[in-house]
């Protein structure tokens, strides 16, 4: 799982800790995403581990996913979480910005299945559990980049899930909305947290697909706050 140091990352690790999946933690800090792996009791820090890192670094992500093989043969659920995000009208936003955006919300996850799937495939068995939005399916005014990187994604998971058929991997998408996580800490204006749709449960979304009986295609759960977008 990349994304695993706090949000809908630490959620859903909490959650698949519950149901007896060891837990393996990507993300930049070292520190969160130990808490996380604390916070899922002690066998999950007996069994799991963490390993820091930048979801864009194609060499890294490749050494995480032989460490998953020589400890698992392959994974069994992978769920990308990593995301950023800022705001700021189109013609405002810094190419950087963009960029950044773009290569930790899509090209990150690109390259985190890129590594973990022919194992998941010579397996014949796994869930793929992507993170994407409202906003990648809808337009919402100063996400521009956001938006752009969650669209490219939805696009890059349909085929996927084409590719997929017949393979024994399946593909889950989750499309919440407004979400109450760290990730609004860090946005200008004001946004009523209360009305939000709780991480828990996005999680219990997860859960629900995991426990659907195995002739059931769960193929897309959306989420979002009882009152509306916000």
């Amino acid at each position: 799982m990349s994304g695993g140091g706090s949000g809908l990352g630490r959620e859903i690790a909490l959650e698949l800790a519950r149901r007896g999946y060891d837990l393996v933690l990507l993300g930049r800090r070292r520190l969160p995403l130990e808490e996380t792996l604390t916070l899922a009791g002690a066998e999950a820090r007996e069994v799991g581990f963490v390993f820091p890192c930048d979801v864009r670094d194609a060499e890294a992500i490749e050494r995480c996913a032989g460490e998953i093989r020589v400890r698992w043969g392959a994974a069994d659920v992978v769920v990308p979480a990593a995301g950023i995000t800022s705001l700021a009208p189109v013609e405002q936003t810094a190419p950087e910005d963009f960029n950044d955006i773009l290569t930790t919300n899509l090209t990150g996850v690109f390259l985190l299945l890129h590594a973990l799937l022919p194992a998941m495939k010579e397996r014949g068995a796994g869930w793929i559990f992507p993170l994407l939005s409202v906003a990648a399916r809808r337009a919402f005014p100063h996400w521009g980049a956001y938006c752009a990187s969650k669209w490219g994604l939805h696009g890059l998971i349909e085929v996927l899930r084409e590719e997929l058929k017949g393979t024994g991997v399946r593909v889950m998408a989750l499309f919440p909305g407004a979400t109450d996580t760290p990730i609004w800490d860090r946005l200008p204006g004001t946004w009523d947290r209360a009305a939000m749709v709780s991480p828990q449960e996005v999680a219990r979304a997860i859960a629900y697909a995991l426990e659907a009986d195995p002739s059931t295609v769960v193929e897309e759960i959306h989420l979002g706050p009882s009152g509306g977008a916000l």
